[in-house]
Order: structure tokens, then C-alpha cells, then sequence
């Protein structure tokens, strides 16, 4: 399981990108956005993290602007998503995701602090 706490004081906003060998031609899966309000959290994945695969990417960004961005750059929109990386979609975004490794883990929980 991969959940995201919101230890902020502001709203986030967090989308993740996942292994996904059914995705043409990129085996990768985006998923976006969970809206977390501060003390909360959300589940973005509920299986096992470590049977899917090793390395999984995250972005993450509040209200107030602040974001949990790295260097992997992605094009999303602003609008709720779910799609293969073949599919495009207008207005969107450029983000730099980050990379977690979950290293065998089967539950990972990111608490999103500053």
C-alpha cells in the first residue's frame, strides 16, 4: 500500500506513477490527484508495492504553492487523471516527480511535511 499523510498545514494535491506492463509503449501508469486536506491522508495504491515493482514516483504540491517536486520531469493536467502515458490532455502541467524506492517493502507511507 502506498499512502500519503498530509502533515502540512495546507491542502495537497499528490499524483504518483507506477509500473504498469499493460501501458503502450511506456510500462508506466499515472494516477492523479489525490486532494489531502492537513491531518489527513490518502491511500494512492492499495497492493503490494514490491510485487508490482522496485521504484515508484511521486510529485506533490500544496495550495499555497509549496511542492515535494525531484528530478523526473512529467507533463500532467490539472484535471483529474488516471491514463497510460500514450494519452494527452490540455491544460497540463510540467512537474519533476520523485523517486521512491520501496526496496522489497509491501506498505509505504510518505508523511508530506515541511
Amino acid at each position: 500500500m502506498l499512502r500519503f499523510d498530509n502533515g502540512y498545514s495546507q491542502t495537497i494535491n499528490v499524483m504518483i506513477e507506477r509500473y504498469d506492463s499493460s501501458c503502450q509503449p511506456t510500462p508506466w501508469h499515472r494516477t492523479g490527484w489525490w486532494v489531502i486536506s492537513p491531518g489527513s491522508s490518502a491511500v494512492a495504491y492499495g497492493g503490494d508495492l514490491a510485487a508490482l515493482n522496485r521504484y515508484w514516483y511521486w510529485y506533490a504540491f500544496a495550495v499555497d504553492n509549496t511542492q515535494w517536486s525531484g528530478p523526473f520531469p512529467e507533463n500532467v493536467p490539472e484535471s483529474e487523471f488516471d491514463w497510460c502515458p500514450d494519452v494527452a490532455a490540455s491544460p497540463s502541467i510540467n512537474i519533476g516527480m520523485r523517486e521512491l524506492d520501496v526496496n522489497g517493502a509491501s506498505s509505504v507511507t510518505l508523511r508530506l511535511v515541511l
